[in-house]
């Protein structure tokens, strides 16, 4: 009788390399090499590099240079965040066999006070659009009060209380939102305008704390343009980061 072993995600570091990869290697079909460092180009160690949309996610080695493998093909956001600097994010596209070199320079927060003055312009420049489309109501929105006020430890939890959607548990590892229109109409999900691969797990968003706020629109007709695709007749989630 066979028996099926599963590993688990390994990390390694390799002369200050910082690689993932998982059971799925043996298939990855595509590579993302990248560097961090701060605005003087002095490499930045212990950076947490995160792939949205996926499982992927690795710290940067002493070097500042990261590696991860087993990515399949695809639109993503990568995010990356280090203590006492500010967060970066980019969107990239991953085709088949590919191998993408990023390169992120972060800014460091200087004081407590920079850190109010920082984050009081991030919520200016991505809410504004947000508040603009509240005030319509054409949608159902989460703001950043809310998401403080109701301790929610995942991000589905949120989603949880808005009655267009419904959050569907598969098995300890899968969680995806439908739509209430038909049983079978999966929701896509965008991350900062990035629009994540469908469907979009759930549990591979990122936590309630980093999430400024959310809007969920039931259908394209009330749906702004700008989210409307081939994809999105089941309605879309927009999430925006701090």
């Amino acid at each position: 009788m066979s028996r099926r072993v599963f590993w688990p995600v390994l990390f390694a570091a390799l002369g200050g390399l910082a690689i993932v990869s998982s059971a799925q290697a043996s298939r990855s079909r595509s590579v993302i090499d990248g560097m961090v460092s701060d605005t003087n180009l002095v490499a930045l160690g212990e950076a947490t590099v995160t792939v949205l949309g996926s499982s992927l996610h690795v710290t940067t080695g002493s070097n500042g240079r990261f590696r991860v493998l087993a990515v399949p093909a695809g639109r993503y956001l990568v995010t990356v965040h280090r203590v006492g600097y500010v967060p970066v994010a980019a969107a990239i596209q991953v085709g088949a066999a590919d191998t993408l070199r990023l390169s992120f320079a972060m800014r460091r927060i200087v004081t407590a006070l920079d850190t109010v003055i920082v984050s009081a312009k991030a919520m200016v420049a991505r809410m504004n659009d947000f508040e603009a489309r509240r005030k319509l109501g054409q949608g159902t929105f989460i703001t950043a009060d809310q998401i403080e006020q109701r301790h929610a430890v995942v991000t589905a939890d949120l989603l949880r209380a808005i009655p267009s959607l419904l959050v569907v548990d598969s098995g300890p590892k899968g969680q995806w939102a439908y739509s209430t229109r038909t049983s079978s109409c999966l929701m896509q999900v965008a991350v900062d305008n990035v629009l994540l691969p469908t469907p979009t797990n759930l549990r591979l968003l990122l936590p309630p704390g980093d999430i400024m706020g959310i809007e969920v629109y039931s259908g394209p007709a009330t749906m702004p343009l700008q989210f409307k695709s081939t994809n999105s007749s089941c309605g879309v989630i927009l999430i925006w980061t701090k």
